[in-house]
């Protein structure tokens, strides 16, 4: 079985569903409040290991009680934590999130997260050496990911680069990885001086741009393609679209699929995602994609 390993955040998300968005220095009563296991890394990882493929996570928890949950959800969705570090003295990650109208806004601290460190990949580069495809996002240190870029592109492994939330890294190792998956405003932030065609054009094949509720796009070589979303009609919450794309995708490359029908893939499972609450509770398993 081909193998994933997803270098990234797992954080505890606390949801406040609300009709009316606060002003600034105003209160408001919200609708609903819940906690859901979350982290870009973590969502991710679990997307990948629902689509059927072994999936290794390497990130950090605190040694609280979110920590010991966080664990314990990757173990019950078929994950390997040998390469998750406890850290101790310090609290995990979470994430702040509002609901409004199936749109959401974050807010992020980062606490055992900006924990990973470059000798963390070292210490499990003979494991790391067997995976088919690393899966990285932006949750964790820029050195960490820059680093990984590298001991990919060493190692001679494909790399999916997500680039979310936006951070600044060396715009060489963009050369370095095998596929790059902004949204439209973090491939604006990236592609500073390039409009989204002629990035698409320098980067066949490899650069697939999200568009939320209007597809993904890419370049065949050949011309710009757009890969419609199919209509949903139930949007519930979209916090972790993005993420079960970025799984589903990563987990059709693998598989042997045309980015075109990788990027399908990725949107069905989606699409279904943003039909229940929660970053992860969406996430379909391949059987309903």
């Amino acid at each position: 079985m081909k193998k994933i390993a997803v270098i990234g955040s797992l954080s505890t998300d606390f949801v406040v569903t609300t009709n009316i968005i606060p002003e600034q220095g105003e209160t408001v009563v919200g609708k609903e409040f819940a906690t859901f296991y979350g982290g870009k890394g973590a969502n991710q990882a679990i997307a990948t290991s629902r689509s059927g493929i072994e999936t290794y996570m390497v990130g950090a928890v605190g040694d609280d009680n979110f920590g010991e949950n966080l664990l314990s959800n990757l173990i019950h969705n078929h994950i390997d934590t040998s390469m998750v570090k406890v850290v101790k003295d310090m609290s995990s990650g979470v994430a702040i999130i509002q609901v409004h109208q199936g749109d959401n806004r974050i807010v992020i601290v980062e606490g055992s997260n900006g924990k990973n460190e470059i000798a963390d990949i070292d210490n499990h580069s003979d494991l790391l050496k067997e995976m088919d495809l690393f899966v990285i996002q932006n949750e964790i240190p820029v050195e960490v990911i820059e680093y990984v870029i590298e001991f990919a592109h060493q190692a001679g492994i494909p790399t999916l680069y997500n680039p979310a939330p936006i951070k600044a890294i060396n715009p060489e190792l963009l050369n370095k990885v095998s596929y790059i998956t902004p949204n439209e405003h973090e491939f604006e932030a990236l592609f500073t001086n390039q409009s989204l065609e002629e990035a698409l054009a320098m980067h066949p094949n490899k650069l697939v741009v999200t568009l939320g509720s209007k597809g993904a796009v890419y370049h065949d070589g050949k011309q710009v393609v757009l890969v419609e979303q199919e209509p949903v009609d139930n949007v519930v919450d979209t916090t972790g679209a993005g993420d079960t794309f970025n799984g589903y995708f990563a987990s059709g490359i693998l598989k042997g699929l045309s980015i075109e029908e990788a990027i399908k893939l990725g949107n069905r499972a989606a699409g279904l995602a943003i039909q229940k609450k929660g970053a992860q509770n969406g996430i379909p398993k391949i059987d309903e994609v």
